[in-house]
This record gives structure tokens, sequence and C-alpha cells, in this order.
């Protein structure tokens, strides 16, 4: 039986991550194929030609095309859905991802965030960097983004030194983690049959 793509998605408006893995339909065994935050730059403010609703309107379509870019060949894909904003302008981001979301035409399965601590490191409560470092132990050939550099806070404070998982890995982290926490999810154990069936054995080369 040959391994299908599966997608993880951690939607937002400025930084939309994106992990595209095989699965194998019969041992659930989960091998990364490739990962990527697909990162929007707000213009409008910064330019004063660029209207606020024209620069919102061309990053949604960078998010949307870059979404189905990566999507390509993926039979299934799972993704925490954004809610619970309390700024205007928060809610107008998730908004817009909610309706990137929804033009995905296979199979989506929601994941909720606390599934996804505990589908991946095991802690409801866990943090981004704990999560970071789950995903690096599980994925240690990936191409994780490293600090260049010491960064101190006030008082002269190391924060992060040189060589550690920086921060920005938290995006492709959540995706792979989603994907983990959603193959427990019952929705998607109750068509795995039905993907199995769909997913033909190799073929057999003859002498």
């Amino acid at each position: 039986m040959n391994p299908i793509l599966v997608a993880g998605l951690d939607p937002a408006f400025a930084n939309f991550g994106v992990a595209r893995m095989w699965l194998d339909l019969n041992t659930l065994e989960l091998t990364l194929d490739r990962f990527r935050t697909i990162s929007t730059e707000k213009l409008a403010g910064k330019k004063k030609l660029i209207r606020q609703n024209s620069d919102d309107l061309r990053r949604a379509r960078e998010l949307h095309a870059g979404l189905h870019e990566e999507l390509a060949g993926c039979t299934v894909a799972f993704a925490e859905i954004p809610s619970g904003a309390q700024a205007a302008r928060a809610s107008y981001g998730f908004g817009a991802a909610v309706g990137i979301l929804a033009s995905i035409q296979i199979p989506l399965f929601q994941v909720m965030p606390l599934e996804t601590k505990k589908g991946s490191v095991g802690n409801p409560k866990a943090e981004k960097p704990e999560i970071i470092s789950w995903a690096a132990r599980h994925y240690p050939e990936a191409s994780w983004k490293l600090y260049d550099r010491d960064t101190t806070g006030k008082g002269g404070k190391i924060l992060n030194r040189r060589g550690e998982l920086h921060l920005d890995n938290e995006h492709v982290a959540d995706a792979i983690a989603i994907v983990h926490a959603g193959l427990h999810l019952q929705e998607f154990k109750q068509v795995l049959a039905m993907l199995k069936v769909a997913s033909p054995a190799p073929q057999m080369l003859s002498d």
C-alpha cells in the first residue's frame, strides 16, 4: 500500500504554517516531506499610496496561492481553525484565514489547540518552545531555523543563544504537531479504511 501525502495547517494572516507529511496508512507512521511558513508583509501604512483593504486583498491572495501550492498532491489536511480574537484587527485576520481554509477542496479535519498539545508534547499546557523542541527532536533532518547570534533583553540578559532553535519555527512546528494530533481524531479514523482502499498497493516488478 502506497503512503499518502497529508498536510498540517497552522493558519494565520501574517504567518501561515504548512507541513507536508507522508503517512503510512498501515502503521500510521509519518515522514516529513517539507514545511514552509507563508509570510505576508503589511505594506499599508509603510507606503502611503497603498490602501489598507487593497493591501489585505493582496496578502490574502498570496496566502491562498502559497497554500494551494503546498497542498498539491495531498489527500487530506488537518488544521486548527482560528477563533477567539478580541481586537477587531485580529478578528479580521482570523476571518481571512478561515476564508482561505474554506477554499480547500480536499477533506479537512479540524484539530483543537488542546488536542495539538496533547497529541504532540503530551502536555495540554505546553508552550511554543516546547512544541518546537518536540518537532525538532522528531524530525532532526529538517531545515530548522537557528539563531545566528546571541540575543539579549533588558539588563543584558541573554534570551536566546546562537545555534538554538529560533522561535520563528513555531508555525511549522505547530503544523507538524497538528498532523500528529489529527491522526487520533475519531473523524479521521472513520475515513481511514476508505483511504486504504483508495491507495493502491505498489506494483511488483516482473522478472
